[in-house]
């Protein structure tokens, strides 16, 4: 009887453990439409956000649909994964429109130098307290923040020149943030990865919480669950995934002259 019992759990845990490493190396893409208020008008763009790769290899081919951009929210890589691997996976996200990428707490763990010479190498934009211009339209501007580079007056250089005729994407790697900016500053979507929606998950009870879309004050936010995995390749209640954005003006900004 209790080696029955015993033979039970264990084959339990053993299937359990078979599916959190599945579910590590099984990301679902997000299809989600977002209406942005937009005091001048900018023509509808889809953007693929993917962000905590860390070890893992992408596929080309891997997304589906043709974005006009891509972000890449940080974590990148971390220590020991190979270089070879990283540029790898830049090429892949550059081959398919232009890619920008903001830094996370790990990427740095690879040397420096090497990673930006990869990302100039291979077409990459690193944004790094900054404001950039997207399509030639100069009020609809992307703008990233480094939280994790601890530079003094960071946020006020990224959102230098942003005034309210302006629509606004901000981009961090970390959700941490996110209050603070909309606090003090203009935003309408906001987006993150980092948390991994705690990666293993009790029913609701998690390291973090589960990754979400929702609308803050006006204010979207999207917080990702990440693509990869860090210190182990097993996922429970918090899929991998990685987003496709068509972002348009509201209706009524549509209809505005």
């Amino acid at each position: 009887m209790f080696k029955r019992i015993a033979l039970t759990i264990i084959a339990g845990g053993t299937g359990l453990l078979a599916r959190m490493f599945w579910n590590a190396f099984h990301a679902t893409q997000k299809y989600e439409v977002f209406e942005l208020k937009a005091p001048r008008q900018f023509e509808p763009f889809r953007m693929l956000f993917i962000s905590d790769i860390h070890r893992r290899k992408l596929q080309p081919g891997f997304a589906e649909g043709t974005p006009d951009i891509i972000i890449i929210g940080g974590d990148l890589a971390e220590g020991g994964v190979p270089p070879e691997r990283v540029r790898h996976n830049l090429e892949v996200l550059a081959a398919m429109a232009p890619a920008y990428f903001i830094w996370g707490n790990n990427d740095r763990e690879l040397r420096e130098q090497k990673l930006r010479r990869m990302f100039a190498e291979t077409g990459v934009t690193i944004l790094e307290n900054e404001s950039v211009n997207l399509f030639g339209n100069p009020h609809l501007k992307l703008i990233s923040f480094d939280y994790f580079a601890f530079k003094r007056n960071g946020l006020q250089e990224a959102f230098k020149g942003v005034d309210e005729q302006d629509t606004v994407i901000f981009l961090s790697h970390t959700p941490e943030i996110f209050d603070h900016v909309q606090n003090r500053y203009p935003v309408h979507l906001m987006v993150a990865g980092h948390t991994h929606g705690g990666q293993i998950r009790l029913g609701k009870y998690g390291l973090y919480e589960k990754g979400k879309t929702e609308t803050t004050n006006g204010v979207i936010r999207l917080i990702s669950n990440g693509y990869g995995t860090t210190q182990l390749p097993l996922r429970l209640g918090a899929e991998a995934e990685f987003h496709l954005l068509t972002i348009r003006p509201t209706t009524e900004a549509a209809g505005a002259e």
